[in-house]
């Protein structure tokens, strides 16, 4: 089993090299850098102004129990293995422990930060900050550690206890917290550790029979790789995977604004493609909200439009592709239309939809009440819309005709 963990570990972790190589490029890392870094200016910004209130324990721990959430357990199996596998399967309980292991390394290093993100609130809290943040960082890991142990457990249910269930941790998790925030965090720490050695207590006796329901846990790795998967396609095209098509009736009001016509047949085409694939709509509005909330945290004017620019040009990059979404469709060579139409049409409506995002982006230091931030964001946005639509795309639709 040791072999077989390091040899899907190598083949796995080869595959998302790739693939994270083509998502985290010089454009995302670039927003991700200035996102953290305004993320981070804007915290530090709400502490200045923060004082006890009522809501900020069971808000903090509701935070930290969302963090807890995340992160499942990577078995990496196939469905070839409920068959040719099946003879080992009282064996394959160590396979599950290195995969259990191998889990907890992301979930660990977020939790960590976010205890530390978590301790300039917890003089706030009427709590001692350096004899507060230990118990607090160990009570998370060890839920953590929990929360993977009762995942893994739920892949044998016939001897495992009906309590012994996720959501059930999670809530006990939110009560630990609340109660931490409320006395002391040592106390969440006493409470995680105990069912931490309770479970591991237990484990023997749940595992020894191993009856491990095989096509359930493939069925839970598929889908969690899934998740993984429709994240990367929206970065890059995935085999086997692409986004889907949907009729959004909603919607439909936009698509009819721009008349059928001849001369209009590329225009009418990429509308329609913009606002039904799920790959680009879902992408230009995640980009425009998390935009809009980072630019409302902030109160500097320069900082706002330096923001509004970068998240303009990134939205109008990460749509680039909507370009040759239909290349690959014949009919789309037989039309008697002319050369010209099809670049025209798009950068007609990379331009309408970059001028709506630096809008939407403004909306947000709006909210707050910031006038001159969202003068300069909206002004920003409109700078680089018209620079991205009117000078940078058809210097990048030339090199691909060439190519």
């Amino acid at each position: 089993m040791r072999r077989l963990w390091r040899q899907r570990l190598r083949q796995h972790a080869k595959a998302q090299f790739k693939y994270l190589q083509l998502v985290f490029n010089d454009h995302f890392v670039l927003v991700l850098v200035i996102l953290l870094g305004a993320l981070l200016y804007g915290y530090s910004q709400v502490l200045k102004t923060m004082t006890a209130t009522w809501w900020l324990g069971p808000a903090l721990a509701l935070i930290l129990v969302a963090l807890l959430a995340l992160g499942r357990l990577a078995t990496l199996t196939m469905p070839a293995d409920a068959t040719f596998l099946l003879p080992k399967s009282a064996e394959f309980s160590r396979y599950l422990f290195k995969a259990r292991r191998y889990s907890l390394l992301l979930p660990v290093i977020l939790l960590v930060f976010a205890t530390i993100a978590a301790l300039p609130l917890l003089p706030i809290l009427k709590l001692g900050a350096l004899s507060a943040v230990l118990p607090l960082g160990v009570a998370l890991l060890a839920l953590k550690d929990s929360d993977l142990w009762v995942q893994l457990l739920a892949f044998y249910p016939q001897r495992v206890p009906r309590w012994c269930r996720r959501w059930l941790l999670l809530i006990v998790a939110y009560l630990a917290l609340l109660a931490g925030f409320w006395w002391h965090p040592a106390l969440t720490m006493c409470v995680a550790l105990v069912i931490d050695l309770g479970l591991r207590w237990r484990l023997n006796e749940w595992l020894a029979p191993a009856e491990l329901a095989w096509l359930p846990m493939i069925d839970a790795e598929a889908r969690r790789m899934s998740r993984i998967y429709r994240f990367y396609n929206l970065f890059t095209d995935v085999p086997g995977l692409s986004g889907g098509v949907k009729r959004r009736r909603y919607l439909d009001g936009f698509a009819h604004l721009v008349a059928k016509g001849q001369k209009r047949t590329w225009l009418w085409l990429m509308v329609r493609g913009f606002l039904r694939r799920t790959e680009f709509i879902g992408l230009y509005v995640r980009l425009v909200v998390i935009g809009a909330v980072v630019i409302a945290l902030v109160d500097q004017w320069w900082l706002a439009a330096l923001l509004a620019a970068l998240f303009t040009y990134m939205i109008g990059f990460q749509l680039l592709p909507l370009y040759q979404v239909h290349d690959e469709i014949v009919f789309t060579y037989l039309y008697p239309l002319a050369v010209t139409q099809k670049p025209q049409a798009f950068k007609r409506l990379l331009g309408v939809l970059l001028l709506l995002a630096a809008g939407g982006l403004a909306c947000g230091a709006l909210i707050s009440g910031h006038w001159l931030v969202a003068g300069s964001a909206l002004v920003a946005g409109i700078i680089v819309a018209i620079a991205v639509a009117w000078w940078y795309l058809p210097t990048r639709l030339a090199k691909l005709a060439v190519r």
